[in-house]
């Protein structure tokens, strides 16, 4: 089967062609990810965002567009890799650009995903300590911006429901990341 035929079928949601077009994407986006050794983004976090890109390409690929769909996933895989290369170099982003990062525990508290039912008394502990900082350190349209972001909703999303610009959102994104990393229980 082709990979115009496979990328059809992956943006239906066939689990098959979408693991076959895995298998035949991911040495091209490891490749381009192995480009660029020497920045701080390690290269698995770069494959990473080149797999996103690839994802993307899945859901966007037209195939009366006339080009292949290997290409216009190249072209994908490798603009993502360099929007996250670029946010590394100019310090204003990270790879994960976009998001609260909820693998820390303390978010996951908040946002009601508690990690281990044995250490809710902990959890709760952590959580008003939490929301104690928040109220303390976060701004109005910070605070706005994080309920929004818990909720689930995208940067896009998020300035709609303010009424604010898409940057706007952005930067508020990025001040609460820089906050949150100062707090420590």
């Amino acid at each position: 089967m082709s990979d115009e035929e496979l990328a059809g079928l992956a943006a239906q949601g066939d689990d098959r062609a979408m693991a076959e077009l895995i298998a035949r994407m991911e040495p091209l986006a490891r490749a381009k990810a192995a480009r660029f050794p020497s920045l701080q983004i390690g290269e698995d976090d770069l494959l990473q965002e080149g797999m996103l890109g690839f994802l993307n390409a899945v859901r966007t690929f037209h195939p009366k567009g006339g080009s292949s769909f290997k290409s216009y996933a190249a072209v994908c895989i490798q603009n993502s890799i360099l929007s996250a290369v670029r946010g590394q170099l100019t310090r204003k982003s990270t790879p994960n650009r976009h998001s609260v990062p909820y693998e820390d525990e303390v978010l996951q508290s908040l946002a009601g995903n508690q990690p281990n039912p044995l250490d809710e008394i902990s959890a709760r502990e952590r959580e008003d300590k939490l929301r104690e900082f928040i109220g303390e350190n976060l701004s109005q349209k910070e605070k706005a911006v994080l309920e929004q972001r818990l909720a689930g909703k995208s940067q896009s999303a998020i300035a709609k429901a303010l009424g604010i610009s898409s940057k706007s959102a952005d930067n508020a994104l990025q001040r609460i990341r820089r906050k949150l990393k100062e707090f420590r229980m």
